[in-house]
């Protein structure tokens, strides 16, 4: 617990030593803790502070069997179960992207680096989102711009895991990151996540 707390601190700082690090712990193990942690901490904090809040999604729900008043209620279930979704649909992407180009990839590292990539960014997600909510400020003016940036340093983070760990070009790397948010995580929380 302790090495995964230490490489999560030094990949906030200095995110080649804490790639080239990652590729010495198990894969997929950690992507998977990384994701549990990032999904179940926001379903826990974030979300279940909206419910007791009795707040409703700022942006309506795609999600039309579930009304607005019980969306959180929800959310704090299903959304650890729409990060490990994601995750496995988005390294699964990534890896056949890079055997379609004839890159000798591994899916247990693209997890890892997916997974943890995800998992750097949240202290300042969860401080935002609390401090948000907190103020009564949660919504659309601050929160989408806010998860914006946040996405452009978890490509950034996912360029540099993917260029430590499967060798490829910084531009290749940036658009490996760009596919796991832009055509992954970001289309299904548009249509899950509130």
């Amino acid at each position: 617990m302790g090495k995964f707390l230490n490489l999560w601190f030094l990949a906030m700082i200095h995110p080649r030593e804490a790639y080239k690090s990652l590729s010495e712990v198990p894969a997929p193990k950690w992507g998977f803790y990384s994701t549990l942690v990032r999904f179940i901490g926001t379903a826990v904090t974030s979300i279940l502070a909206l419910y007791l809040l009795n707040k409703t999604p700022f942006i309506q729900s795609y999600v039309t069997f579930l009304d607005e008043t019980n969306y959180y209620t929800a959310e704090i279930f299903f959304l650890p179960f729409f990060g490990i979704v994601a995750w496995l649909l988005s390294s699964g992407l990534i890896h056949l992207i890079l055997r379609l180009f004839r890159i000798d990839s591994s899916i247990d590292w693209i997890m890892n680096v997916i997974g943890f990539s995800l998992l750097v960014v949240m202290p300042v997600v969860w401080l935002v989102d609390w401090a948000t909510i907190a103020i009564d400020v949660y919504g659309a003016t601050f929160t989408i711009p806010i998860h914006t940036a946040v996405s452009v340093w978890e490509v950034t983070l996912m360029a540099v895991g993917f260029r430590r760990i499967e060798r490829v070009s910084w531009f290749s790397a940036a658009l490996l990151g760009l596919i796991v948010k832009g055509g992954v995580y970001i289309p299904l929380a548009a249509i899950f996540v509130r």
